[in-house]
């Protein structure tokens, strides 16, 4: 008896040591995590092209709620934030909500994700910048 209590003791520490020593989760191209979940920018057409981009939220725990979602696009050269623009306000649904639009983005422009809720502000990585 204390010989299996011994090995499943040993057993236990080492399952422990290597959950301990898993890499950190990155977050993918365009997207930052929030409290409750995943807000995020992406595009068919990648980042520095013309294309449809869409602004997500993800939530993943918790009530359905309300978000208000836009883009910030900023200039690789000068770091200045060429524009920022609110795209609209809905209630998530399922825990989802997103905006889309198309967008005449340049070599020289980085896009990201904003989302407001409940007057806490967020935002996103850069999408490939």
């Amino acid at each position: 008896m204390k010989r299996q209590l011994a090995t499943a003791g040993t057993v236990i520490v080492l399952l422990a040591s290597t959950v301990g020593m898993a890499p950190p989760v990155k977050d993918p191209d365009g997207c930052g995590q929030t409290d409750r979940g995943w807000l995020c920018m992406t595009s068919p057409a990648g980042g520095h092209r013309p294309g449809v981009y869409k602004a997500s939220y993800a939530r993943h725990r918790g009530a359905e709620i309300t978000v208000t979602l836009g883009y910030q696009i900023r200039m690789k050269r000068t770091g200045d934030i060429a524009e920022s623009k609110w795209l609209g306000t809905k209630k998530t649904r399922n825990g989802y909500a997103a905006f889309t639009k198309r967008l005449p983005m340049g070599d020289d422009a980085c896009i990201r994700a904003k989302m407001k809720h409940r007057g806490k502000s967020y935002i996103s990585k850069y999408l490939d910048c």
